[in-house]
């Protein structure tokens, strides 16, 4: 179907608005996925917060320039889906690494995190990482077992100079 120019702006217009606002973004080939599982897909990220489009290229190209976006450029070709993560980094490239394990033809091409580009070869470093709750507890934890540690050598130090006396 035919966009015209005022359709393909108010597309890019919101596109840009959502990738504007995404904290990590992750790209994939669309090709032999049937329509309903794209639909259960979009249901599943929708619930947690990521944002999935189809949208062509030349368009995707448009709504990425002067962005830290823009190092996906090279790897809009072909049918794609994008998916953008609203709330935590991990939540698009995870989604994504799921529903690969069921759908063999989807393949992952690449994310972007903080401006960087991610090739998919390296996906899980994206979706491996703790969501806020989590890193909070490991920064606890990490803590925790530091402070023990020192605590240990104070007493230790305190317990040679109790002796020297």
């Amino acid at each position: 179907m035919a966009l015209n120019l005022q359709k393909k702006e108010a597309i890019i217009c919101k596109i840009h608005e959502t990738a504007t606002r995404a904290v990590s973004v992750v790209v994939a080939t669309l090709d032999s996925i049937a329509v309903n599982e794209v639909t259960k897909l979009r249901k599943e990220a929708r619930d947690i917060g990521v944002s999935i489009h189809v949208i062509r290229n030349t368009l995707m190209r448009k709504v990425i320039v002067n962005t830290p976006l823009a190092c996906l450029r090279e790897i809009l070709t072909g049918q794609n889906i994008v998916a953008f993560s609203m709330n935590q980094p991990r939540d698009s490239a995870r989604i994504f690494v799921k529903f690969t394990k069921n759908h063999e033809p989807f393949k992952i091409k690449g994310a972007v995190f903080e401006g960087k580009f991610i090739p998919a070869s390296k996906i899980n470093l994206l979706s491996d990482l703790p969501n806020h709750k989590e890193a909070i507890f490991r920064l606890i934890t990490i803590m925790k077992t530091s402070s023990i540690g020192s605590l240990i050598h104070i007493l230790h130090i305190l317990s040679n100079q109790k002796n020297k006396l």
